[in-house]
């Protein structure tokens, strides 16, 4: 696939660039990151160069998963990064320190969410490793209900797959499928 562009009202969410290098391996620093994400820890430059140059590209190009920056509409700082994976329809995100408690990741997700049920996916899911409280209030904010503990879908350092929540996100007019045992679940906090 070749990699396109969404567009909300204050974000744009596009190509990363070797010009990403530097801020990504800045907020990968984030001592947070090694409880919540699946990035290698301590991460590297060439950690984001990898990421950048080989397999995001890799990814889109075998249709496997859409990887964008999150930049301000107009300007080209990195805020964050945001996937969609079409081998299981989830969602992924994290944004730069600097950034958070602005609303921009719920946008974004929001504007993913919107791409994804244009494309006639019934559903979009949510995982996030347990204990990722900041990624599931996003998820809680824009209606995603909330499923329960499951392996992480993604390999975590050492070949693992560690328990994470889960949810799904329902297209407008579209009917949960077999949601109904899960109505009852609270959020974790």
């Amino acid at each position: 696939m070749q990699v396109f562009s969404l567009t909300s009202e204050r974000l744009t969410l596009d190509a990363l660039t070797g010009d990403d290098v530097e801020l990504m391996t800045a907020y990968c620093q984030d001592p947070i990151f090694e409880h919540t994400l699946t990035i290698p820890w301590p991460y590297a430059k060439s950690d984001a160069e990898f990421f950048i140059n080989n397999l995001v590209p890799q990814w889109w190009d075998d249709d496997d998963e859409y990887t964008w920056a999150i930049r301000e509409t107009g300007k080209s700082e990195l805020l964050g990064v945001i996937s969609f994976r079409l081998y299981n329809d989830t969602v992924g995100y994290w944004m730069g320190e600097p950034h958070r408690g602005k609303g921009f990741m719920k946008e974004a997700v929001a504007e993913v969410a919107r791409w994804v049920f244009s494309t006639g996916r019934p559903e979009l899911r949510w995982e996030a490793l347990v204990g990722n409280t900041p990624s599931a209030a996003v998820a809680k904010s824009l209606g995603f209900v909330y499923t329960g503990i499951e392996p992480a879908s993604s390999e975590y350092r050492g070949g693992t797959h560690p328990p994470a929540w889960w949810a799904t996100l329902t297209a407008p007019g579209e009917h949960p499928s077999d949601m109904t045992e899960f109505a009852a679940l609270p959020w974790p906090v």
